[in-house]
């Protein structure tokens, strides 16, 4: 990874705004991926098979005050510069078992960053602060998946039922078929993903 500061990837400057705004004027990014597995492992180690997970859908929800932004990367365009571009300025990034470090209870690893990681060269962990859900809920005696979590909180979804597997299928049937709803379901379910880490976020706060 290059060394030296980057054009909106000032750490210092970062920490400077943080202080001046409090928690409420940080600029937050919710980041989700959805991803299509080429590779020939099963089970947990699909999972964990991070440079064999091609990202077919890259969210991102930027808050900051007033402003609420959502964009979505779709392959192939997904690309460091892209990337780069649509965080310059944020401040703390925000995801569900996204984590690149071993948390402190469980010493596991997460999904999000070590793909992106594999993928783009850029570990956002290391470049950002981060907030990982999964840590949170568990301190708060909330375990499983985003979706479990998110029924356990009373969270509802334009699209129930769907999962990550649904998201791998739809993308495969319309790289082979070019159906444009295969893709549009995919990218509504992918900023579901998104717009419920806010969600159980606030959730969370008040437990």
């Amino acid at each position: 990874m290059p060394a030296g500061p980057r054009r909106g990837w000032d750490k210092a400057a970062a920490r400077r705004r943080a202080a001046e705004d409090g928690e409420a004027g940080l600029r937050r990014a919710y980041l989700d991926i959805e991803t299509n597995y080429t590779g020939s492992q099963t089970g947990q180690r699909q999972f964990t098979d991070y440079k064999n997970h091609r990202i077919t859908v890259l969210g991102v929800r930027v808050v900051s005050g007033e402003r609420d932004e959502f964009t979505q990367l779709i392959d192939p365009n997904i690309t460091r510069k892209a990337l780069e571009l649509l965080l310059e300025g944020v401040e703390r990034m925000v995801t569900y078992n996204g984590r690149s470090k071993p948390e402190g209870m469980k010493g596991s690893v997460g999904f999000d960053f070590p793909v992106i990681g594999a993928q783009l060269g850029i570990m956002l962990d290391e470049e950002f602060e981060h907030t990982d859900l999964v840590p949170e809920c568990w301190r708060r005696g909330l375990y499983g998946g985003q979706k479990k979590v998110e029924a356990t909180l009373g969270l509802k979804r334009q699209l129930p039922g769907r999962d990550g597997a649904w998201a791998m299928e739809m993308w495969r049937k319309y790289r082979e078929t070019g159906e444009r709803k295969c893709l549009q379901e995919l990218l509504i379910y992918n900023k579901e993903d998104v717009y419920m880490l806010r969600e159980i976020e606030l959730k969370l706060e008040k437990r």
